[in-house]
Parts: structure tokens; C-alpha cells; sequence
């Protein structure tokens, strides 16, 4: 009998385990876009919030992107650094969010997904193919990095409209 309970208990966490570490469950999806670079097709990006409807700095929200090449961590890190300039956004903690990248980031090959989240508290997540890779302990970091696709100042404002559902 102790052997069946310890059974059920045992199934009972790989359960929750495995449920917490959805990174999309309880969500829906408010758009996706697809990122085309000079005609070349590098990802397919999709925004998904609790009601599927996006509203700017409501959480808990999540990005998963759908890669269709090869990107190196570097790759992936220096085009973050690169969108934050480009929306001129000055942070204390830049410099320090981007080395911390460092040790989140993967290389992605193609069909890789990568998933972001934002809880009801502001706390982040990055996920490849459904397995937690680390987080940046900052609020401020989530929303600035989700902003790199949905701030009004993103370079790619098509990509945005499409994932926030508003064309």
C-alpha cells in the first residue's frame, strides 16, 4: 500500500512538473508575424496574453518564437543590444542584462522555439522547445525586452500590429 501512494505522490509531481513548466498554458494567442529580412525568412514570431487580447504592460504575457535558421547566442544577443539602441532605450542595467544573456541564450537551429514569459508579477522566463533556460531577475528587463517586438518605437511596427492582433 505504501508503495502505490508513494507511486501516485511521485506521478503527482512529474505532473505538476511537467504542467508549471508549460510555458504557454492558461494563454491564448493575440497574433503571430513572420520576421522577413531582405526577402529571407528568419522566424516566426507569436504573442500570446491571458484573455488573447494584448494590453501594453498587462501580464502575464509570452512570446514564442518559431526560428527557420540557424542564430548564434551572439547573434541573438547583439540584435537585442542593437534593437534596444535603436529604440533608445538607456537603462542602468543594460550592460549587465546583456552579459547575464549570455548564460540564457542558446544557439537556435532551425524549428527551435524559444519562448519568453511574463508573470502576473512581472518575473520572466526563457524557454527552448518547453524546457526552462534562466531568466534576468529584473521587471524592468521584461517588459524592455518584450518591447523589442511590441513597443510602439519597435523597428518592425508591420510585426508588432500582427502580433498584438491589431491588423
Amino acid at each position: 500500500m505504501a508503495k502505490q501512494i508513494n507511486t501516485l505522490i511521485l506521478a503527482g509531481l512529474l505532473i505538476t512538473s511537467s504542467v508549471q513548466s508549460a510555458p504557454l498554458s492558461g494563454l491564448e494567442s493575440s497574433g503571430k508575424s513572420e520576421l522577413t529580412w531582405y526577402l529571407i525568412s528568419v522566424y516566426q514570431a507569436q504573442l500570446f496574453t491571458s484573455s488573447g487580447q494584448f494590453t501594453y504592460g498587462e501580464y502575464p504575457q509570452a512570446l514564442e518564437i518559431e526560428y527557420y535558421r540557424n542564430i548564434s547566442k551572439e547573434n541573438l544577443i547583439k540584435a537585442t543590444k542593437e534593437q534596444w539602441q535603436k529604440q533608445a532605450i538607456n537603462h542602468p542595467d543594460l550592460n549587465s542584462w546583456l552579459e547575464q544573456l549570455e548564460n540564457v541564450f542558446p544557439d537556435v537551429k532551425p524549428e527551435d522555439k524559444l519562448v519568453f514569459t511574463i508573470d502576473e508579477n512581472g518575473t520572466n522566463a526563457f524557454f527552448l522547445n518547453n524546457k526552462p533556460i534562466g531568466s534576468i531577475a529584473n521587471s524592468d528587463f521584461s517588459q524592455l525586452f518584450l518591447d523589442i517586438w511590441v513597443s510602439e518605437k519597435t523597428t518592425y511596427p508591420d510585426l508588432r500590429l500582427e502580433l498584438i492582433g491589431a491588423e
